[in-house]
Order: structure tokens, then C-alpha cells, then sequence
């Protein structure tokens, strides 16, 4: 029935059960107020009793048809509301089960449903995708066991790859399957394929298909990686190590084992604290604090490392917390390394107990020792510098300029060009003598040594100043030089006598033969007549005199003890005197002499008087050389030579003298030994064996260098070389420069 008709009859009803009681209550109306007598009265009452009793038996069964209709109509509205829901539940389950479908077939993995008995429900269209080799699940396998599928797979396999053996395959993933186990399959072409399953609360298996060939590449090239990276940090030298949250060992890799002896695996888990020092911790503990406060910043201490077997080793530890962007999300974790600094800690300690050493040679040295950095500033100066000076301390001249402290006479360009220096130029240190008055008022003689000290680049980075005291040490060798000047006089005397005597012997004859020639005149004659005579007599002495003279004073010169400051002189005149003094005796010796001397050679640096003892003794010993080779040999008739000369070469600044002669040479063995003091190859009582060692010293305290060699014509030769004098040295200088500052 439908709505519309339903709910009309409903109305029909109730209007005709409304009439009949309208009626009803009007016949018995009229029944009550009728006052006929009893016979047709009585049979009409009847009637209308009987009337009104069935019109309200149909009023009654009306109404009661009514509410029958009533309720009918509503429980079949009610069904209708119950179909209409039913209808929508069923097109909503519909629209679910065909969107699920769809859903179940877009998901990228294979996915088949079995219940609980093992059969088949449902399957999705990348299950079948993912075994493209075969046909794979279709309808008619839905309810069908696992082990029924397997053997409908098992013929499409056996159609792809007859020659394959099967008979294993099933069991094994039915096995697989009921062992609820997941496994990772390769295939022939090339995929792997990962078969999981995933039980579901009514105790059915969802089984799943899914290509993990990528994962796996990546999982592979991941594990290659973190092979490569196991490599590398296990073939560093030092640990590497990272720490988590809680503070604990999270990562240990590298050396660890051969650094405190312990596995990677057991430390992980434990606190860095376990494996330092206790005493160490503190500073642990600080620098932790650093890492929290300033993230990135990474932070490097050294201590004391714990290794398994109870030792200590020095450790150095740099580590950094990253920046909390990059960290855990902000959480506070550490990464850093371990290194082995026992060595250096070993070779520090040993620097350390050598520069202690070196500090107390360096301090109870007698010399004077002064450390200038790249500012020419005092960085250093040891007591024996500082016991020069009384009264000051070492925070007193420490930080000061040196100039400030001590006179120094290097020219300031001369540390510029140290310190611009490349590291492959060659530098040599600058030696000079310092005078200065002590502080009681007495000359002390200095040598100082300026040395350049490079750095590990080879560039220049200190100057240290080397001062020892030569007061008494040059003293004794002045007495030295003096007492060889003497000894050289002696030697000349005879000659010198000899040369004195040849114009005393001339004057004598001149004034004899005055007296003869004035005698002889006229009694009676005027002595106007004979002043030719006697003015030639009397130039004639009076030259002898003033030859004599100049002999004297010569010898004399030669003799004085030469002034204490050098000063520039004449290297020709000088070579010049010297000669003359010798002259004589080497005529008497039948030597000739030959001077050879530049006179444009500029001035030297030192004392004329020493380079002449220089000259006369090394003429000398040429002159005895020539003479023992006579002796050896009556029949040599060779006649002797002895040649001095003089040459000035502007393009080094020098000044060459040599002394050569025609004698018998020096032997090879002694050449080596030539300059020794006390060595002699003369007889005994005929030399000191210091001539050639005081010359060898006057020419190395002017700068200067003498060498000795043969003449491959015969004989020797002596070469001394002088730096030529600077343009701005002055006669009143105390300072002398011994050797050059560039080599």
C-alpha cells in the first residue's frame, strides 16, 4: 500500500465513525424525551434501542477499526523508513566496497586476503602486476586454500620455466607462510621482491607483494657507504666518537683499540667521564659547559686518558656540538676525536726539561746573552747581561727597544734586510768589538756576536746577541803581539845596525877627510878659500844623518805600541815602510826585493803598525826560506826574490796585499798547521813558532783573512785580504766590525 492511499482510508473511517456516534447521541435523545405509552410506543422504544445498540456497536468497531488502521499505517511507514535505510545503507556499502576495491587495487604493493581457514577472499590488481612472468591469482581461486593457489602457481611456473626443478618451491613458501614469516626474494629479472605477511584480528593473513628493488639498491649503496665510511674512520689515526643526548657514547670508531684498548662496542652506552682521568674531569666538565653555551663552536683540551689495562696516555680531545638547527632537534649531542699526544707530551716534557737545562747553561754562562724579536725588542737577557748592568732586573729591559739598552753599531737596515730576507738567501752573523766603561769606571772589551735565528719557514725571526768579555783575553794577546813585535825588532837589529852603521861609517870618512883637506891648507890661507870643501863635506853628513834619522824613526814606529782604536790607514804606505826597514838586509842576503803597490787603493779599517809587523814577519821568513834552500844547496844559484804587492778590487770592497818569494815552498803536511801557535819547521833556537799565529790574528781582528799557498813556478805566497773602510767611519770609533753580515 502506498503512503498517500493509506492515509485516505485512515480519514474514510474516522468520518463514518464520527457520523454513527453523532447519530447515536441524537436517536437516544429523542428515545429519552418520548412519552408514549407502552404498545407501539414500546415496540418502536425497541427499535430504536436496537438502532442506537448497533450504532454503537459500528461506532465502537469503527472507532476500533480506526485505531487498527492507525497503527497499521505507522508500522508501514515505519517499514517504509526501514527499506529506504536499508536501500541507502546498501548503495552507501555498495559505494564503500567499490571505492575499497578501487582503493585495494591502487595501493603500489600486492596485497591478497586469506581467512582463517586459509582461503582466498580477496586480491588486488598489483598482486598479479608484480608476477608479470606468470598469469598469476584470478576469481576463480577466491575461496580456494593457500596451498590450493600455490599449486595453481606452481603449473603457470612450471609452463614459464620447464627446466627449473619446482618440487621445493611450494614447500617452501607454504612453509614460509604458515610460519608467518617475511622474506626478501631476488628474481631472474633482476628485482627483489619482499613477501610480507600481516595477521588480522579474526584471525585472517593479509599477504603482501611488494617491489623493493630500489630500497634494496639503496639499502646496498647505504651499507657501501657505511662500509666506506667504517674504512675510513678505522684507518685514522686517531678515535672518532659521537655522543647522545643523555651524554653517552652513542658512536666509537678509529683507533680507539690502539689508543686506550678498548672495543668500539664497550664503550658504548658509558659516559666519557669513565675514560678520564679523574683529576681531569673538572676541565671535562668545562668544556662541556662551553659546547652547551656556544654551539659550533668547537673546543680542544688535552688529559689524561684511562686505558683498559689500568695505564695512563695523554689524550687530545677536540669536539663540537652542532648548532641546535642541525642537533637533534636541539637536543644537546657531541661529535669529536681522540688523538695520541703521548709522544708530544713525551717530547714537550723532554723540550721542557732540556730548555731548563739550556735556560741554566744559558744563565750561568759568562757571557752576555740578549733575545731581540722581529721589533728589535728585548725578549730575553740572562744574568751575565744583566750582572753588567747593576741595579737592573729583567722586567726592566724585557719589552724594551734594544738600542734603548745597549749600543749596538749594526746599521738598522742591515735586521731590515734579515728580516726580508728569503728563506733560501744565505746569511751570515755579524761579529763586532764593543769598549765600554763598567761600572767602575774601567774599559771592558766586548766581542759580540749578532746571529740571525730562522724560523720553521726559514724566515728570520730572532737576532740573538752574543757578548763575551775579551778585556783580559785581549790584554794578554796584546802582550802577545808586542813581545812578537820585539822578538821581530831583535831579529832586525843586525840589519837595521848594519844599515845604521853605513852612514855613520860615511859620515866618519867625510869629517876625516875635513880634517885632512884643512890641515893640508896654508897656514896664512882663508878659511873662505876652503867653504867649497866644506860645504860639500858638510851636505854630505848632514844627508847621512837625516838617513840614519829616518831609520831610527822607522825602527821606532815599528816598535811603539799601537793605539787601542783602529782606524782607517794607507795599506801602500804601510807596505811601503815595511820594506824600507828590510831593505838592507835583504840586499845583504842577496835577495832582491820587488814593491809592487797600487796607490789608489783605498784605506782599511785597524792599526798601519800591525799589518807592518804582519809584512816584515812574513818577508822574514821568506828571506829565511831562500836562505836554508842555499844552505841545502851550495850549487843553487838561483838569486832570491822576494815581491810585495798591493790591489784594490772595487767590486767587493776589498783590498788584496800579497808576500811571495822564489824559495823552496811549504811542505803539504804543514800547510794544514801553518797558522798554529808554537809550530815552527825551523831548527830549534831559530823561532818561536808565533810569527805566523800573531798574523794570523792581527789580520782576522781587522776583518780580514790571510791564506797561504804554493806557486806552481816554486815558492810560496801569502795573500791577506781587508775590507775596505766605510765611507762614514770615523777616527774616533770604538767599534769595529770583524766579519760580514752577507755572505
Amino acid at each position: 500500500m502506498s503512503p498517500g492511499r493509506g492515509n485516505r482510508n485512515v480519514r474514510i473511517i474516522w468520518g463514518l465513525a464520527i457520523f454513527c456516534t453523532v447519530l447515536t447521541i441524537g436517536l437516544a435523545a429523542v428515545w429519552w424525551s418520548s412519552a408514549h405509552p407502552a404498545g407501539f410506543a414500546s415496540l418502536i422504544g425497541d427499535l430504536q434501542v436496537l438502532t442506537l445498540a448497533a450504532l454503537m456497536i459500528c461506532c465502537v468497531g469503527l472507532i476500533g477499526a480506526g485505531i487498527l488502521l492507525h497503527h497499521a499505517d505507522r508500522a508501514a511507514a515505519e517499514h517504509r523508513h526501514e527499506a529506504d535505510r536499508a536501500r541507502k545503507a546498501e548503495a552507501s556499502a555498495l559505494l564503500q566496497h567499490r571505492r575499497l576495491g578501487e582503493a585495494f587495487d591502487a595501493l603500489p604493493m600486492g596485497v591478497a586476503l586469506y581467512d582463517g581457514d586459509e582461503r582466498l577472499i580477496a586480491f588486488n590488481a598489483a598482486y598479479n602486476t608484480l608476477i608479470q612472468h606468470i598469469d598469476g591469482l584470478d576469481a576463480s581461486m577466491i575461496g580456494h586454500s593457500y596451498e590450493e593457489v600455490l599449486t595453481r602457481l606452481e603449473a603457470q611456473l612450471r609452463q614459464v620455466f620447464p627446466d627449473r626443478d619446482l618440487s621445493r618451491w611450494k614447500a617452501g613458501y607454504l612453509r614460509r607462510f604458515r610460519e608467518r614469516r617475511v622474506i626478501d626474494r631476488l628474481w631472474d629479472n633482476g628485482q627483489t621482491m619482499r613477501v610480507g605477511q600481516v595477521p588480522t584480528s579474526s584471525g585472517g593473513l593479509v599477504l603482501t607483494r611488494m617491489d623493493i628493488t630500489d630500497l634494496k639498491q639503496r639499502e646496498e649503496q647505504g651499507q657501501v657507504a657505511q662500509r666506506r665510511f667504517d674504512l675510513l674512520v678505522n684507518s685514522l689515526s686517531d678515535a672518532v666518537f659521537s655522543t647522545d643526548r643523555t651524554g653517552r657514547f652513542s658512536y666509537v670508531g678509529g683507533a680507539m683499540l690502539q689508543l686506550l684498548g678498548y672495543q668500539p662496542a664497550e664503550l658504548l652506552g658509558r659516559r666519557p667521564h669513565d675514560i678520564v682521568h679523574p683529576d681531569d674531569r673538572p676541565q671535562l666538565e668545562a668544556c662541556i659547559g662551553r659546547l652547551r653555551h656556544e654551539r659550533g663552536v668547537p673546543v680542544a683540551y688535552t688529559h689524561r686518558g684511562l686505558c683498559k689495562d689500568g695505564t695512563i696516555r695523554q689524550i687530545e680531545v677536540r669536539m663540537t656540538a652542532l648548532d641546535k638547527a642541525d642537533n637533534l632537534d636541539g637536543e644537546f649531542a657531541v661529535t669529536g676525536v681522540m688523538r695520541d699526544v703521548q709522544a708530544q707530551h713525551d717530547m714537550a716534557e723532554r723540550l721542557r726539561y732540556e730548555l731548563q737545562r739550556l735556560d741554566s747553561l744559558v744563565q750561568s754562562s759568562g757571557a752576555s746573552i740578549v733575545l731581540v724579536d722581529r721589533d728589535l725588542r728585548i725578549i730575553m737577557a740572562n744574568n751575565g747581561f744583566l750582572n753588567t748592568r747593576p741595579g737592573r732586573s729583567a722586567e726592566a729591559v724585557i719589552g724594551r727597544p734594544l738600542r734603548e739598552v745597549i749600543a749596538s753599531p749594526i746599521d738598522k737596515a742591515i735586521f731590515e734586510a734579515w728580516f726580508a730576507a728569503a728563506p733560501t738567501d744565505v746569511i751570515q752573523a755579524i761579529e763586532y768589538e764593543n769598549a765600554v766603561m763598567d761600572h767602575q769606571g774601567r774599559r771592558r772589551i766586548y766581542h759580540v756576536t749578532a746571529n740571525p735565528v730562522r724560523n720553521d719557514t726559514g724566515h728570520i725571526q730572532h737576532i740573538v746577541f752574543l757578548a763575551v768579555d775579551e778585556t783580559e783575553r785581549r790584554a794578554a794577546e796584546l802582550q802577545l803581539f808586542d813581545s812578537s813585535r820585539l822578538a821581530t825588532v831583535g831579529e832586525m837589529a843586525s840589519g837595521v845596525a848594519h844599515e845604521i852603521n853605513q852612514p855613520l861609517t860615511i859620515i866618519r870618512f867625510a869629517a876625516e877627510s875635513l880634517v885632512e883637506q884643512l890641515q893640508d891648507m896654508a897656514a896664512d890661507a882663508s878659511l873662505a878659500s876652503a867653504g867649497g870643501v866644506i860645504d860639500a863635506k858638510m851636505t854630505r853628513i848632514i844627508a847621512q844623518t837625516e838617513r840614519a834619522a829616518a831609520i831610527i824613526q822607522e825602527l821606532k814606529a815599528f816598535s811603539r805600541r799601537p793605539e787601542t782604536t783602529a782606524r782607517p790607514f794607507d795599506v801602500a804606505e804601510t807596505l811601503r815602510s815595511a820594506t824600507q826597514l828590510l831593505r838592507e838586509q835583504l840586499r845583504l842576503s842577496r835577495i832582491e826585493e820587488v814593491v809592487d803597490v797600487d796607490e789608489s787603493c783605498p784605506p782599511v779599517l785597524g792599526h798601519d803598525s800591525r799589518l807592518q809587523q804582519v809584512i816584515i814577519n812574513l818577508i822574514l821568513n821568506a828571506r829565511d826560506a831562500i836562505l836554508e834552500r842555499r844552505a841545502a844547496d851550495a850549487s843553487q844559484s838561483q838569486p832570491g826574490m822576494v815581491r810585495i804587492t798591493a790591489r784594490s778590487l772595487p767590486s767587493i770592497s776589498k783590498v788584496v796585499a800579497t808576500v811571495e818569494d822564489n824559495g823552496p815552498g811549504i811542505p803539504d803536511h804543514v800547510l794544514p798547521r801553518l797558522f798554529e801557535p808554537f809550530f815552527t819547521t825551523k831548527a830549534t833556537g831559530k823561532g818561536t813558532g808565533l810569527g805566523l799565529s800573531v798574523s794570523y790574528q792581527i789580520i782576522r781582528q781587522m776583518g780580514g783573512t790571510i791564506v797561504a799557498e804554493n806557486r806552481a813556478e816554486g815558492g810560496a805566497c801569502f795573500t791577506i785580504t781587508l775590507d775596505v773602510a766605510s765611507a762614514d767611519v770615523t777616527a774616533v770609533s770604538s767599534v769595529r766590525v770583524v766579519r760580514s753580515a752577507v755572505a
